[in-house]
């Protein structure tokens, strides 16, 4: 547990904060609170789990959730964008794109995560839709109190469509959840994924100018960050430049998908449907943006 301000604390999984694992936050207040809960079962032992009043969650993604079964007391809030996928599994199913997943993968039936990529013993649930209460719901901007602090709820769509960070104003510290800077480039790659979204969020977050950039999947960000938002955001315009491109004469979207734009050399099924999923998502944004247009109903080209 490393602390960053008076009363706020950075809780780190033992081994790098890479997928099952996240970045999480402590607040010690009047109400204790603690911001996602992906670190794993061994990082939250350092805290007393039982004092810990609210949760509050980034997005419904399962490295950010699986340790919520440590905080019996605690009341979980997440953004209203998502209310749905902590309740009903249609709508967990939709969110992630897996209503769709055999017209992706060529009528392939989706195994379960937890099959393809085995979790270790530190991680208390397993993946997939899991009904998880919530007390409320926050929106963009909202302020939420704790007792003398004040967290600032701020939107930032694209990684989901109820993807949320939280900022701490008097210290200039933004938790940036899973817009989290790796020179890999941003994950947009769901059915709730979407590209101008996540391009608009990079502006919100260079707009509000953070001192501080709390990830969840790197280290925390202290030194140029301006720059590293725009090295991050031309991650995004690079691959739909590079789809573009692939389209100066119509393409059938099969020939699409072979462009493998997020996971090159894919190591799982699902890490293929992520790569369809991201080329489908910069197809809806080229389309909006009337760059590209769709000639059939699997067939996209440069608009002439």
């Amino acid at each position: 547990m490393q602390k960053i301000a008076p009363h706020l604390y950075l809780i780190s999984p033992s081994s790098l904060p890479r997928y099952p694992y996240a970045n999480c936050l402590l607040v010690e207040d009047e109400r204790s609170v603690v911001i996602d809960f992906g670190a794993g079962s061994d990082a939250f032992s350092e805290i007393a789990v039982k004092d810990i009043q609210i949760g509050l969650i980034s997005h419904f993604h399962f490295d950010h959730l699986h340790c919520n079964v440590l905080f019996p007391q605690a009341e979980f809030y997440a953004g209203k964008e998502e209310k749905d996928t902590y309740v009903k599994e249609e709508a967990y199913l939709r969110f992630h794109g897996y209503d769709i997943w055999e017209e992706v993968m060529d009528e392939c039936q989706r195994p379960l995560y937890g099959q393809v990529v085995p979790l270790a013993d530190n991680v208390p649930v397993q993946p997939g839709f899991r009904p998880i209460k919530l007390a409320g719901v926050f929106q963009d901007q909202q302020v939420l109190s704790c007792g003398r602090r004040t967290i600032r709820a701020v939107h930032l769509p694209g990684h989901t469509a109820g993807h949320y960070g939280f900022y701490f104003e008097p210290e200039g510290i933004l938790f940036s959840g899973d817009i989290d800077l790796v020179p890999g480039g941003p994950w947009y790659n769901s059915a709730s994924g979407d590209v101008g979204g996540l391009l608009s969020s990079i502006r919100t977050i260079q707009a509000l100018d953070p001192r501080i950039i709390v990830p969840s999947h790197r280290r925390i960000q202290t030194r140029n960050l301006h720059r590293s938002l725009n090295q991050y955001k031309k991650v995004v315009l690079d691959r739909e430049e590079e789809i573009y491109c692939f389209l100066h004469r119509p393409r059938r979207l099969q020939d699409i998908y072979q462009l493998k734009l997020a996971f090159p050399h894919p190591a799982n099924i699902y890490e293929e449907f992520w790569n369809r999923m991201t080329v489908r998502n910069h197809l809806k944004h080229l389309v909006k943006i009337e760059k590209v247009v769709q000639i059939a109903p699997d067939v996209y080209g440069q608009v002439v």
